[in-house]
């Protein structure tokens, strides 16, 4: 990969490439809406890094300005999103060579956020229901995505690891920038501190306009520091009446950005990344199976409805991963959900081969889910093993 500074970003931008952005949006966001347009080029760069993951990439805000047609702010708001997503570090220096690099997380840096994010929100059972239902997939794998399971799950002590970057730098924190002067920064550093001792669910903190008085600053400081947050999953920003930002409760969007960077630095392989996710769903599938909670059951069956009533092929996919994100929530294993979103955004952001999903794979993809919803409302006593591999091989020479 060149350097950016000398020339444009060297991927071009082809429906593949978008579909794959896309799809990694709604498993990593949850949600198929727009980012911002910081975050929206951000992923574009953490894209252009999974796919050739070259520490000699060199990024300024006048290069990502260039290459994206953005102005100076936003290029200066992706920077500091990139570096919080864990895929770059600052690089000082005059006559050019200052800016951002690409230095992929180790395995500490990787755990850290996921214990900081995950791990203390959920309880000993569900690490336990964890590691049973992922045994069979992370013992005797001594590869690194088989010790980061462990030590995630707390079966193996961690062992020190070396970043594939030229210097073992810190992450950057929430407390810390590269530009001291980021009041954006500094912001949503005071905002997530506020949003930590918030109730759980969904709380308004206000208009963008309420938020720049309240903190006696600029509505531009605060658009920064409410994309920043966004990006991390913290708050979502709603517009038109009744809208405003919202804290949500925390979704781990910085973590899954992490792990994600982390795959793609040791070269773990889609099929490897896939096994696991396979078992992490069927364990979720099961999970829920035994839950029968009737608020997520509907949830599920208006999903399982989109997928019925979509209007094409390629519409009846994207909406499955609706209907499995449902699922997830109805287990209620906040470990398992994690593991199967991390590992389903590595294998789209890098396996993604075409733009859209042909029809035969579309009706293996729905009779496979119509098995799985039979499953969960009773009406089935099947496994739910073999109509979770048939899901996974409809959709992989595809997506």
């Amino acid at each position: 990969m060149a350097n950016l500074q000398e020339s444009a970003l060297p991927i071009a931008d082809t429906p593949t490439l978008s579909r794959a952005r896309d799809l990694f949006g709604r498993v990593i966001n949850g949600h198929d809406l727009g980012g911002s347009t910081p975050a929206t080029v951000a992923d574009r760069i953490e894209q252009s890094i999974c796919l050739t993951p070259s520490p000699a990439v060199v990024l300024t805000e006048g290069s990502v300005a260039a290459t994206f047609g953005v102005g100076r702010r936003v290029a200066r708001q992706t920077s500091r999103i990139l570096q919080l997503r864990g895929v770059m570090e600052p690089r000082r220096g005059g006559k050019g060579k200052g800016g951002l690099r690409v230095c992929l997380p180790g395995l500490d840096q990787t755990l850290d956020t996921i214990r900081s994010d995950i791990i203390a929100s959920n309880s000993p059972a569900a690490m336990e229901d964890a590691r049973q239902w992922l045994q069979a997939e992370i013992a005797g794998h001594d590869d690194p995505l088989g010790r980061l399971v462990r030590a995630m799950l707390q079966d193996a002590p961690v062992q020190q690891t070396r970043a594939p970057c030229h210097m073992q730098a810190p992450l950057p924190t929430w407390s810390e920038l590269e530009e001291p002067a980021s009041r954006g920064h500094r912001l949503a550093a005071k905002l997530r501190q506020q949003i930590a001792l918030l109730p759980p669910g969904e709380t308004f903190l206000g208009s963008l306009a309420s938020i720049a008085e309240a903190h006696e600053t600029s509505l531009e400081v605060a658009v920064e520091a409410v994309r920043i947050l966004a990006d991390a999953q913290h708050v979502v920003m709603r517009r038109g009446r009744g809208g405003g930002v919202f804290a949500c409760e925390p979704q781990a969007g910085r973590a899954l950005h992490m792990i994600n960077a982390f795959i793609a630095a040791n070269a773990v392989s889609p099929d490897r990344c896939r096994a696991v996710l396979n078992r992490a769903n069927i364990g979720m599938i099961d999970l829920a199976r035994a839950r029968q909670d009737a608020r997520y059951l509907d949830r599920v069956e208006r999903s399982f409805q989109k997928m019925q009533q979509a209007p094409n092929a390629t519409v009846l996919g994207q909406n499955w991963y609706g209907f499995i994100r449902d699922i997830a929530d109805m287990s209620g294993n906040g470990v398992l959900h994690f593991i199967a979103r991390a590992m389903a955004g590595s294998i789209l952001i890098r396996r993604t081969r075409s733009a859209d999903l042909p029809e035969a794979a579309a009706r293996e993809l729905f009779e496979a889910s119509r098995q799985i919803h039979a499953h969960l409302i009773g009406g089935s006593q099947d496994a739910p093993n073999e109509a979770q591999w048939r899901c996974q091989l409809a959709l992989q020479d595809y997506w």
